[in-house]
Formats: structure tokens, sequence, C-alpha cells
């Protein structure tokens, strides 16, 4: 049986209310009182009841991590790196994964309030359906939003620069000697994809090369949509040398779909893909790739919640972390 406050209390000679004090960290006591009671603690291997203390001081201690898939490398990079900066300060991680649900979004974010955690990071599903995210703000539940921007919003927002990304991605294959250029995703609902999407169509055009429709393909936010996505656009594009794909699942999809239609790489197609991941070092060839600050994403949202909780202050920034260009052995060179 474990340890109460009572027991506590009887071994340090101090009444219940002070050591509730000292445990929940709430309220005045002295130097000496904190480590009589710390101590006695510790020898009783006591451990406090996470519920009974947020009743007393209105924090469980918890944050509420939503995003896409945890088992996105992306995702799961960031958790880590949320969870690196909030522990030492005594927090816990809750994780939801919507698979790109407005609909899971929602009831998990609704859960979390259920669950009163103390402040919310989320990767929306939608830059438009955002009501919900609206009435955290207004709940004055602290929130900041992941990679993908929400407009009128007014939280703090920390994401990539997607557009100058997909701008440099776009513009290294035309410099390579490549025009017959391909981009494949999943859904333009996230704004990030919207994003790479007009900085691959500004690169085209600032080389005056023909934007079409045809080389454009969106898909699921599955490998396998990836997979059915690219078959589909290299089936319409027998002349595309080059793909460049929004993230890993779309990067994996397209090897599978070259794979099958024995179209090999970089001979005659070339790719770049955004999220530089382990697996793209270790195919045949390593992945071009538009590497995210992924773990500074994650750092930087999990301080900026914390100083949101501890100031109670709302703010409205939004930070875009630069993107680098990790060339590898997936492109060739028309030149």
């Amino acid at each position: 049986m474990s340890s109460t406050l009572d027991d506590i209390a009887r071994v340090t000679g101090l009444s219940r209310a002070t050591v509730a004090r000292v445990v929940g960290g709430y309220g005045r006591t002295s130097e000496k009182t904190k480590k009589k009671v710390m101590e006695a603690a510790k020898r009783l291997h006591y451990k406090p009841n996470s519920i009974a203390r947020s009743m007393v001081t209105g924090k469980t201690k918890n944050i509420g991590l939503v995003v896409g898939d945890i088992q996105n490398p992306f995702f799961a990079t960031i958790a880590r790196s949320i969870t690196d900066v909030i522990v030492p300060e005594g927090y816990s991680l809750i994780v939801a994964s919507t698979d790109e649900s407005l609909d899971v979004e929602k009831s998990s974010i609704d859960r979390f309030f259920q669950k009163q955690v103390d402040g919310l990071i989320v990767a929306p599903v939608s830059a438009n359906d955002n009501d919900h995210l609206r009435e955290c703000v207004d709940a004055a539940i602290p929130l900041v939003i992941i990679d993908r921007i929400v407009e009128n919003l007014e939280v703090d927002t920390v994401a990539s620069q997607d557009e100058e990304g997909g701008f440099e991605a776009t513009e290294y294959l035309i410099n390579l000697g490549h025009r017959n250029i391909g981009f494949l995703s999943d859904t333009l609902d996230i704004s990030t994809n919207w994003d790479r999407l007009k900085g691959y169509r500004d690169a085209l055009s600032a080389h005056k090369i023909t934007d079409s429709s045809s080389r454009i393909r969106m898909g699921g936010f599955a490998i396998d949509d990836a997979y059915k996505s690219a078959v589909a656009l290299l089936s319409h594009n027998r002349n595309m040398t080059a793909v460049v794909t929004t993230n890993n699942y779309m990067a994996a999809g397209l090897l599978l779909a070259a794979k099958d239609m024995d179209i090999p790489i970089p001979d005659r197609l070339s790719i770049v893909s955004f999220d530089d991941i382990v697996w793209f070092e270790l195919t045949k060839p390593p992945i071009t790739a538009m590497a995210q600050n992924t773990r500074e994403i994650g750092v930087v949202a999990a301080r900026r919640l914390l100083t949101s909780m501890a100031t109670k202050r709302k703010t409205n920034e939004t930070i875009r972390l630069k993107m680098k260009l990790i060339v590898r052995d997936s492109c060739l060179s028309l030149k």
C-alpha cells in the first residue's frame, strides 16, 4: 500500500495542510520545511495523487499534442523534441493521431479538454475548418500551432519556410536541365502543401517553363494512396524527368511506383522530397531532400507554450524556420 500525506505528516510532526502545500507546490513554506517534507516523502516512497493535486493547483501537468500520424518520423521527431523541453519542467506529453481526419482532430481536442490538459500543440488538419481551434483560444486554453498555418488564429505558430523550400527544390532540378517536372502531394487543404506548390509554380514561372496541371497530382495521406497517385502521374506524363514530393510518404509511394513501372532513378526520373528522414540515406540511390529543422520546430513550440502557460499572455507570432537542401544521388544532370 502506498504512503499518504498523513504518513508524511506523522513522520515529520507537521500538519497535513503543511505537507500538502509542500507536495502540491502551492502556498508558502520555509526551505527547511520543504526539505524535511521531501526527505520524508522519499523515504516513504510517496507517490503524489495527480488528480487530487490538479484539483488543488488547477494544473494537471499534462500537455496535449495532436498530429496527423505519430508513426510518421516527422511528427515522431517533433514529439520527442517537445518531450525533451517539457519533462524537465515537470510536464508529461499526451499524444493523439488524427490520421488527418478533421472529425478525429475535433474529438481528440474535446477529450483533451475533458482531461483538462494545461496546454495544446496542434498540427491542424485543415487551414479553413478551424472553429474548434478558435474555441480553444476563446476559452483561454494555451495553444501553439505547428507545421501548418491557420489564418486569423491569434496564437503562436511554428512552421517551415515552405514556399521558399518549394521554389528551391524545383529550381535545383531546373538548374540540372530538367523542364518536365512533376509535383506529387496529398491534400491542398493543408497549408504546407499550398505553399510548396506555390514555390514550385513560381520557380517554373521564373525560368519561363509552362505550368501544366497534368504534371500536378494530389493523393491521400497513406503510402498506398501516394503509390496510386504516382502511377497516375507517371502514366500520364511519359516524358517526365523529375518529381518534387511534399513529404516522405509521397516519396515512398513514388519510389514504389517507379520500381513497379521499371523507371530507374535517377537515370530516367530524378526525385527531390521534403522531410529528410533516416531512410532517405539508405535507399539506392539516396534521396535528395529539402530538410526541415524538425527538432527545432518541436523545441520552439514547446518553449512558446510553456511561456504562454506561465504568463497567461496571448501572443500571435508566426515563426518560419529555414530549410536546407541536402544533395544526394537521386537527381541526374541533363546538361
